[in-house]
């Protein structure tokens, strides 16, 4: 198939580590059909001008070259229209690739915008579309002018992807017919995040050999909980004073939020005991996955964590939230704790729990029924070409 993929959220020079597991699909599909890649990048004149690299018509990542099309749009404001600037965006560039006959079908990722304005245009060319649903819809589905959009788009894309059931729920309660929704969870680079040799990791990293550490990996901003985990940990400390913890995560989209984290520490005296490790490569995440003795996250909102997956392949504990699917993947006392959102008592207790147990790392991670990003791509190929055809056959 001749497939043109768009997704604002992709690695770019001045955020690299920005949408790394949509990436990774990309990058198996593109081994497997003819795809190309489309980047609306939101820009507003004067106030919110495009970076100097946005002005060439393509940049690198991973294995793809990423095609530039300026997105206007007013930060902060006006978000119920961001549908439609994306389309008028990327409708040209879907035009002219329809009428080369190099665009056989649509490949939108996120809901909002990008489903929306994708599907718009779709419509107007005639041509398949695919919506992807990646956890960010949770929010945008509640938000008054944003949820009919959404819906609408849902209901008629060709096809929707999600990367979680607990998403496949939110399509089916939106109306979307069942049997056009494929459940595709993302996939984890097991020759990567693999059980390791703890005290080796820990000397490479500088790490105490006797310390009890807790990782957690996950953007700095408030969804992602650390505020709780930090609270967790000064409960913890009172009953383990070897407890550390390191979160590993750079700052996204709530630039004041860092410092909040910071100040919390300080506040509840964890100086020392709190390391921020900032955004790291992959590599990094393993090898400080296999340091530790258990992995938490104390998530408000997500649809396939893939943090937790990483975790479990490395075959650590786990302690969340049952947000998303990590309900499917972790089970109490199986390979870790489900705490609920917000507990910070809660986290603590579960965390005292886990770390007072020998775990079976090498059986955690055999037990992870997760596939790979080839694997994940034949799902999605597969899925879009028979939906293609049924479209078609249903024009007729």
């Amino acid at each position: 198939m001749k497939i043109v993929s768009v997704c604002r959220v992709l690695p770019t020079p001045d955020h690299p580590a920005a949408g790394a597991f949509v990436l990774r699909r990309l990058e198996a599909m593109a081994g497997k059909a003819a795809l190309r890649v489309i980047q609306p990048l939101p820009y507003l004149p004067i106030a919110r001008p495009l970076p100097a690299w946005a002005h060439q018509d393509s940049h690198g990542a991973g294995q793809l070259s990423i095609e530039h099309a300026p997105m206007l749009y007013v930060p902060g404001a006006l978000k119920w229209l961001d549908g439609r600037w994306l389309e008028l965006a990327v409708f040209r560039r879907l035009a002219a690739l329809r009428s080369a006959g190099a665009l056989e079908a649509i490949d939108a990722h996120f809901g909002y915008p990008d489903g929306v304005g994708c599907v718009r245009a779709a419509r107007r060319l005639g041509v398949p579309v695919f919506v992807t649903l990646r956890g960010m819809e949770v929010d945008a589905i509640r938000t008054r002018r944003i949820r009919p959009q959404l819906v609408r788009a849902m209901r008629g894309a060709t096809g929707c992807i999600t990367v979680s059931h607990s998403l496949r729920d939110l399509a089916v309660e939106a109306g979307v017919d069942p049997l056009r929704i494929l459940v595709a969870p993302n996939a984890i680079d097991r020759a990567l995040f693999r059980p390791g040799d703890r005290a080796a990791a820990r000397r490479q990293l500088g790490l105490r050999q006797d310390a009890r550490l807790i990782v957690s990996v996950g953007h700095l901003i408030a969804g992602k909980g650390h505020h709780v985990l930090i609270r967790a940990l000064a409960s913890l400390r009172a009953r383990r004073p070897d407890a550390k913890l390191v979160i590993i995560g750079g700052s996204a989209y709530e630039p004041d939020h860092p410092r909040e984290l910071q100040a919390l520490v300080q506040e509840l005296g964890l100086d020392g005991a709190v390391r921020f490790a900032g955004a790291v490569s992959p590599e990094t995440i393993a090898r400080w996955l296999q340091a530790a003795n258990a992995f938490a996250l104390g998530t408000e909102r997500e649809g396939c964590c893939n943090a937790v997956l990483e975790a479990l392949a490395v075959g650590l504990p786990v302690v969340t939230t049952p947000v998303g699917d990590n309900a499917r993947f972790v089970a109490d006392d199986a390979n870790g704790r489900l705490v609920a959102v917000g507990d910070a008592e809660g986290t603590a207790l579960a965390l005292d729990r886990v770390l007072d147990r020998d775990w079976d790392h090498a059986a955690i991670s055999r037990a992870l029924p997760v596939g790979s990003w080839s694997d994940v791509a034949d799902q999605v190929l597969e899925f879009m070409s028979a939906r293609s055809r049924m479209s078609a056959g249903d024009t007729h």
